[in-house]
C-alpha cells in the first residue's frame, strides 16, 4: 500500500507500471467536468469516474482484488479508507468477473486521503473504501498486475 499527493505520483512508476497514465488523467483540463463512468486508459486498465454516498466506518466493508491494482484518489474532498493486511484475513468468495472478494474481518488502520492524494492498494492489500461525510466524487483506477509489480507482490 502507497499513500502519497499527486504531486509525487510520478516517484511510484517504478514499482507499479501505468501509473504514468493515471497522472496524465488527473492532469486532463476537463475532469472536472467528465461524467461519472468509464474511462479506457492508454496501455490498459481503466478508470472509474464516480459520485458515491460517503460511509460510515460500521457501513464500509473490506474488499481486495487479484487481477487489479486499485489507486484511489479522491477529487471532491476528503476520504478515510480503511485497511487490512490480505495475510491476516479469513479466506473470502471470490468473484473472477468482478475481481473481488468482500471480507468479513474489520480494519486494522484508517487512511485518511485527502484531496490532492492518492492511494495504491496491491492484491495483497485490502481497503475499506468511501467513509466520508456526504457525497464524494472519486476516481478509482484499475491497473492491471504486470511485469515489476508482479515481483513485490
Amino acid at each position: 500500500m502507497v499513500i502519497d499527493d499527486v504531486s509525487r505520483l510520478g516517484l511510484y512508476g517504478p514499482l507499479v507500471p501505468g501509473l504514468e497514465q493515471v497522472a496524465a488523467f488527473l492532469e486532463r483540463p476537463d475532469l472536472s467536468s467528465l461524467p461519472d463512468g468509464r474511462y479506457e486508459l492508454k496501455g490498459g486498465g481503466y478508470v472509474n469516474l464516480q459520485t458515491v454516498c460517503g460511509k460510515s466506518l460500521g457501513e464500509a466493508v473490506l474488499e481486495s482484488h487479484r487481477k487489479m491494482i486499485d489507486v484511489q484518489v479522491p477529487l471532491s474532498g476528503d476520504e478515510t479508507i480503511g485497511y487490512a493486511s490480505l495475510g491476516r484475513l479469513t479466506e473470502a468468495i471470490y468473484d473472477a468477473s468482478s475481481d473481488i472478494s468482500f471480507h468479513k474481518e474489520r480494519p486494522d488502520s484508517l487512511l485518511n486521503v485527502r484531496r490532492g492524494m492518492f492511494a495504491v492498494f496491491f492484491p495483497q492489500d485490502s481497503h475499506a473504501p468511501c467513509v466520508a461525510e456526504g457525497p464524494l466524487r472519486k476516481a478509482v483506477f484499475k491497473i492491471p498486475v504486470a511485469g515489476k509489480c508482479e515481483q513485490v507482490i
